[in-house]
This record gives structure tokens, C-alpha cells and sequence, in this order.
């Protein structure tokens, strides 16, 4: 990689250009009941979407408890839409439906879940 970047300087092209813009990828877990996951689901995606954020992938998660489900979603986040992405975490949190969001891996958010409980 350094003969790589020592090549590009050479030429005069700049690493980050030469790559393309990086796109960074953020994963949230959502927790709530499982009756309302469906609505939930369709809302996240209606308002990330609304507010520039891409939507890449949602994994749901029926867990151990049967009354809760958690939607584990990945979002392709630019770093100048970072402060968008926390706002919309934090009207996530404030939904009466949710339980919990928690920034990173599923099954660390399952493992707090279950801790908090």
C-alpha cells in the first residue's frame, strides 16, 4: 500500500480523490414491540430518505423476549451528514414505540438490552 501511495504522490494525485469520496457506514439497533416494528420500519426509511441518508440494509431480530423485536439498521452516512444521522437517532429515541436505539453492533445492543432490563 505505502508503493501505492508513494506512486499516486509521484504523479501528483491525491490519495483521497484518486479513491473517491469515502462514504462512511454507521449501524443503529433499534428495540420495540413487536406489533409496531412494521410502521416503525417503514417510518425509518420514509425519514432517513427524507433527510438524505441511505437506507442500506435492515436486519430484524425477533430476540428472546416475545413481546420485543429489534431492527438492526445499516446507513451509508457521508461524515457532513453525520450530525443529520444523530438527529434522526435521537427522534428514534424520542418515539413513544421505541425502547431503545444504540449506536453499533446487534448483538451488543441485544446484550444491553437485556442488561438494562
Amino acid at each position: 500500500m505505502r508503493f501505492f501511495d508513494l506512486f499516486l504522490r509521484r504523479a501528483g494525485v491525491d490519495r483521497a480523490t484518486a479513491l473517491g469520496r469515502r462514504r462512511g457506514t454507521s449501524r443503529l439497533t433499534v428495540i420495540c414491540p413487536r406489533g409496531e416494528l412494521g410502521a416503525l420500519r417503514k417510518q425509518i426509511c420514509l425519514d432517513f430518505s427524507a433527510a438524505g441518508l441511505d437506507v442500506a440494509q435492515v436486519q430484524i431480530d425477533q430476540g428472546k423476549d416475545p413481546d420485543l423485536a429489534s431492527a438492526c439498521i445499516t446507513v451509508n452516512c457521508p461524515p457532513e451528514l453525520r450530525a443529520e444521522l444523530m438527529s434522526q437517532a435521537r427522534r428514534l429515541s424520542a418515539n413513544p414505540a421505541v425502547r431503545h436505539v444504540h449506536f453499533g453492533a446487534q448483538a451488543a445492543a441485544s446484550a444491553a438490552a437485556v442488561v438494562a432490563a
